[in-house]
């Protein structure tokens, strides 16, 4: 038997002893002393108590119920969203104030714009939708920076952004929402399946509804960093609704009417 084999079983009969003796109830005296027992702890640690951890994991977010002052803004998409979340917020006791410039951007709406609007409804509660126009811009770090500088803004206001429904790859547009908005403070549309107009972007009347739906489920569920109680509207859909105001694509924004979309009180 050459050394080797004899040293590693030399190891063996050491640890088992050790391993043994430390288990064992009783102790061994030598030299008047009692020999103290390894730690077996410490070479074989107990696994981790998760239990918290997985009731933690468990804990449900409840939904909010108290009224709510939504300021919704963004492009284009918005007004065809925001007749059918008016119905919503008519059939939940809440009161939404829309915003929907044509054309517009992120870049556009991290400026003085969004500070007006809410100045002016002074909102609970902040719902953006924007992103059609920059499909193809590669210009991720200026759409990254003002996507930051809108939840700046907003602060600890609660808010979400509805992404664009592009039908077609972008250049990572959809990417920087969710980095900045996160998980589940950013709803994504581009798996919607909805009616479209001639354009194969904005929505009919119709897809707008099934679009609109989605959105107000994902507010509803515990998916949603901030979710909301609101009742689904029955009934015929309403095209005349209080608090929009339209901006066109040549305006710069801050264009209130001061008729339609007064400061509240």
């Amino acid at each position: 038997m050459n050394s080797q084999i004899k040293t590693l079983l030399l190891l063996v009969v050491t640890f088992s002893a050790i391993f043994f003796y430390a288990r064992a109830s009783i102790g061994i005296t030598f030299a008047k002393q009692l020999l103290r027992k390894a730690d077996i702890g410490v070479l074989f640690p107990e696994p981790a108590d998760t239990t918290s951890l997985a009731v933690e994991e468990e804990v449900k977010l409840e939904p909010d119920s108290t009224s709510q002052r939504f300021l919704f803004v963004g492009d284009s998409m918005v007004e065809p969203l925001a007749y059918r979340f008016y119905d919503y917020c008519k059939e939940s006791g809440d009161t939404m104030y829309a915003v929907t410039w044509y054309g517009s951007t992120t870049l556009a709406w991290s400026g003085e714009t969004l500070d007006y609007y809410m100045a002016q409804v002074q909102p609970t509660f902040i719902i953006f939708c924007m992103g059609s126009n920059e499909l193809t811009s590669k210009n991720l770090k200026t759409i990254n920076e003002s996507l930051q500088k809108m939840r700046e803004k907003v602060g600890d206001l609660p808010s979400v952004f509805i992404g664009p429904p592009n039908t077609t790859p972008d250049e990572g547009l959809n990417d920087e929402i969710a980095k900045v908005f996160g998980k589940k403070g950013y709803f994504d549309s581009r798996s919607i399946v909805m009616e479209r107009r001639k354009d194969h972007l904005h929505p009919t009347n119709a897809g707008a509804v099934v679009w609109m739906d989605e959105v107000a489920l994902w507010l509803s569920s515990d998916s949603c960093l901030h979710p909301l109680v609101l009742n689904k509207p029955e009934g015929p859909q309403s095209y005349k609704i209080e608090h929009i105001e339209v901006m066109q694509v040549k305006d710069k924004g801050r264009r209130l009417s001061g008729q339609k979309l007064s400061k509240a009180s």
